[in-house]
């Protein structure tokens, strides 16, 4: 689950909200190479490199001595004495500006750059501190070979940003900014950033719709990608093909929208970064709408044909480094994978991978690896990881219907052909002996019987049981992979791992969201399960050597609500916090006997609740789907581990005065009248006892 802060949550699950939505459209050629900034004179402390990292706020702001610039109010810093101070600088002069603004000699920066087929619109930045000041008279110039193709000047300026567009330049190889006049005195020249193409910030003003899915398949014998469709106006013909002066022919495979979807009291959470994918983008309703189609990083690898480098990578990560590279040098960086396996070893023939595409390769990578591919929602990074255990908590007061609950498939056999140079056939048992389902795999990576479990673990955990489908308002914070608790009733709840989601606009609201939560049960590949919750002793079965241990703590006492006054209701009592759970897998010897103690903490042998941790959203056991130690539940059950809820704290009272009168009607003074006495607080609910859960190994068949 992404970060988000308590009031986008609270914003977010609130009876009523805004949703707003917000799209980086980013227009820039994928392929561009920067090259050297060249400028009439240059601070040596200052930043040029930064005129294309697309941060526009110069940060934080650096004493000079500029004529009453430096402000004494502490939020200056003075420069280091090595010249390399930290944060946004960009293109800074050597020249100040004279006491009318102009400069002696006009200041000029030009930033120089390849791989650019066609330029159809650009954009300078400018400082957006008043005290920095903005560039009032400058001309801006666009080259190709040394010849200036677009040449405007501007005059009388005080936007820190100017964009410009009604001209098309083909291969251009650089962008100057010359500037005259500055719009205050003993200033130098400062320019944050310049844009070769469109990068803009659209809103619900601008966008009309949009349709978000995300999703992933765990055993990697597929490979679904993300997909954005969206719809923005397009009333001024910017994108018509026929505009002479728009910039449709600027949209290129490979450029990226970041969608981020806000809510009002909360911040913006990006949903991810989705590319030009294929041609997927066209003018509807006579024009007046710009529709695109867009496919997350993944996608943007599925169909993509691998060319091998001279040397094929030995790691994991560095086939993700070799994959990504394969969208060109921009993209180079665009991966992540988690820290504990990218050094795992995977070696494949440049035969077994040549003619395959890239999205086949990262399938196969992931199985071999016990991992699962997916588009990074804030980075829009490919993210190579292995399973979580953590997600959201859902509740029923933000589905628009009660979750459907229908059978997952199940698995006979999964039979491997082994890349050992003799094509050894390997089978592993599925989950089902009464399925008909086998699996075939083939996979370069997957050279030993080893190998072919730990990638049999990975499929097997995706079979049998159920799947969970819901249909919502939606809730951004959520990936996939997530792990989330569904809250049934007062006492009950049940998991799944998110597996496949939407985010569903149209005509300002966000709603029909639906979710799918995988509830299979072929995990770990454990036949027997058992679960503890009285004290007492448990004795291995004969041939057991490993089991999977869960120990889940008591869980804490809802505090009791505060009594109601005659001046405001009681507060409401604090939720229990669920109990500490520890989870491991250990060795164990034959026949071993383990001695139990349920209390406070839960204790088995020599391990202990204890030493776990507490869970927000509580703990779910992936195996079966069973959710432990959740917080705030009014009616735990015993074993659970769930913390009480507060109580409810007593109502304020309420009285009024009243006129009382004589025998003779006349008014002769004021009663009191009483509507209601103060509520006394509600007592918290108790938390439940833990448990153990005990599960042990499948035998293995051959």
């Amino acid at each position: 689950m992404l970060d988000m802060s308590k009031e986008y949550y609270a914003a977010i699950t609130a009876d009523a909200r805004r949703i707003l939505l917000r799209a980086i459209i980013d227009i820039i050629d994928p392929d561009i190479v920067y090259g050297s900034v060249g400028s009439q004179s240059l601070e040596p402390w200052a930043k040029p490199d930064q005129m294309y990292d697309k941060i526009f706020v110069l940060s934080p702001a650096y004493a000079t001595l500029e004529r009453n610039r430096w402000l004494l109010d502490g939020s200056f810093k003075l420069l280091p004495d090595n010249n390399k101070p930290q944060g946004q600088v960009g293109y800074v002069s050597k020249e100040l500006s004279k006491d009318n603004g102009t400069f002696e000699i006009p200041q000029y920066v030009q930033l120089n750059f390849s791989n650019v087929s066609i330029l159809q619109a650009c954009s300078v930045y400018f400082p957006d501190a008043d005290f920095d000041g903005v560039a009032d008279t400058f001309t801006i110039q666009i080259f190709q070979g040394g010849t200036a193709y677009f040449e405007y000047t501007v005059t009388e300026n005080r936007d820190p940003q100017i964009d410009f567009d009604g001209f098309t330049i083909n291969n251009p190889d650089s962008m100057r900014i010359t500037v005259t006049k500055w719009s205050l005195p003993g200033r130098r020249m400062r320019v944050p950033e310049l844009l070769p193409g469109v990068y803009e910030s659209w809103y619900n003003s601008v966008l009309a719709e949009f349709n978000v899915v995300q999703q992933a398949n765990f055993s990697c014998l597929a490979l679904p990608y993300g997909t954005c469709t969206l719809s923005m106006d397009n009333l001024d013909r910017r994108f018509e093909p026929r505009n002479k002066n728009g910039v449709f022919r600027s949209i290129e495979e490979r450029q990226g929208i970041d969608i981020s979807i806000g809510v009002d009291g909360g911040d913006y959470q990006h949903v991810g970064i989705f590319y030009q994918y294929s041609g997927g983008w066209k003018t509807g309703d006579n024009g007046t709408t710009m529709q695109w189609s867009l496919v997350d990083i993944v996608g943007l690898l599925a169909d993509r044909q691998y060319l091998p480098p001279d040397t094929l990578p030995t790691t994991l990560q560095g086939w993700a480094a070799s994959l990504v590279s394969q969208l060109g040098t921009n993209f180079e960086n665009a991966y992540v994978v988690d820290t504990n396996l990218e050094n795992i070893s995977l070696t494949a023939n440049v035969e077994d991978v040549n003619g395959k595409s890239c999205g086949e390769i990262l399938r196969m990578l992931c199985m071999a690896s016990g991992t699962f591919p997916r588009a990074d929602a804030a980075t829009g990074r490919l993210a190579i990881e292995p399973y979580w255990n953590q997600g959201a908590k859902m509740t029923l007061d933000n589905m628009e219907t009660y979750p459907v609950i229908k059978a997952n498939d199940d698995l006979a056999a999964i039979i491997f052909t082994l890349a050992d140079g003799n094509n050894t056939e390997y089978v592993v048992s599925g989950n089902s002996t009464a399925s008909s389902n086998t699996v075939q795999v083939q996979n370069p990576f997957i050279h030993t019987q080893v190998q072919a479990l730990t990638a049999a673990r990975l499929i097997l955990s995706t079979y049998g049981g159920n799947q969970l489908e819901t249909t919502g308002r939606g809730n951004p914070a959520s990936e996939i992979g997530d792990v989330d608790t569904v809250w049934l009733n007062e006492s009950q709840a049940t998991t799944g791992r998110r597996m496949y989601q939407t985010f569903a606009f149209s005509d300002g609201v966000m709603q029909g969201c639906q979710s799918t939560l995988l509830q299979a049960d072929g995990s770990f590949m454990f036949e027997n399960r058992i679960i503890i919750t009285q004290s007492g002793q448990w004795t291995a079965q004969v041939g057991v050597s490993k089991l999977r241990i869960i120990l889940v703590g008591k869980g804490g006492d809802g505090g009791n609500g505060q009594d109601g006054t005659w001046d405001a209701a009681g507060e409401n009592g604090s939720d229990g916090s669920g109990g500490k759970v520890w989870a491991s897998t250990i060795n164990i010897n034959p026949q071993q006997t383990f001695q139990i103690t349920i209390e406070q903490d839960t204790v088995f042998g020599q391990y202990s609740s204890a030493n776990g941790q507490v869970y927000e959203f509580g703990y779910t056991d992936i195996a079966s789907g069973d959710s432990f130690a959740r917080t705030g539940v009014k009616s735990p059950i015993a074993g659970s581990g769930d913390g009480g809820a507060g109580g409810k704290g007593g109502v304020k009272g309420n009285r009024h005065s009243e006129t009382s009168y004589d025998s003779e009607g006349n008014p002769s003074g004021t009663h009191t009248v009483v509507d209601n006495y103060p509520g006394e607080g509600m007592p918290g609910v108790q938390g439940a006892t833990g448990c153990v859960v005990i599960y042990w190994d499948k035998e293995e068949e051959t």
